[in-house]
């Protein structure tokens, strides 16, 4: 299956730095998703490395159906999620709440990147400042070994 549900630790990971960074975001109901296909943003030569995204209407409709109702789902790349240190996964998951925005009817939206990252985020993290890069890079080795691997078993 590609999509699979995060351990309790990642759950707890981000409800952590959710709490220490986002206040404005208690009340927001996240769902975390583990996606087990690598994507790659051709035009940086990057893995994408997670993603976030406000819920549409049937989404919504579709998780209440299932006494859930969400606001957001998180997309995190679990084989890039395996090869990350604890502080990096802190990093992908304050990066991807930074895109959240409540607007002032208390919709749930997402909003771009001041910058190539967002400012906070690079003051956060100014002494490793290439750690997304580094991350993506041998989580992209990793996957090319994975691909080589499998076309030798068939």
């Amino acid at each position: 299956m590609r999509y699979y549900e995060p351990d309790v630790v990642t759950k707890n990971l981000s409800d952590s730095v959710r709490g220490e960074r986002f206040e404005g975001l208690e009340g927001a109901r996240i769902k975390l998703i583990m996606d087990l296909k690598p994507k790659i943003d051709k035009l940086r030569g990057e893995m994408v490395i997670a993603s976030i995204k406000p819920t549409n209407e049937v989404e919504k409709y579709l998780t209440e159906q299932n006494n859930s109702d969400y606001d957001y789902f998180i997309f995190i790349n679990g084989l890039v999620w395996d090869l990350a240190s604890e502080n990096d996964r802190k990093r992908i998951l304050s990066h991807e709440l930074r895109h959240c925005f409540i607007d002032d009817k208390g919709n749930y939206k997402t909003i771009k990147h001041d910058i190539e990252d967002f400012f906070a985020e690079v003051q956060l993290n100014e002494d490793d400042p290439m750690w997304k890069q580094a991350l993506s890079t041998v989580a992209m080795a990793k996957f090319e070994q994975m691909k080589e691997e499998e076309k030798g078993n068939k």
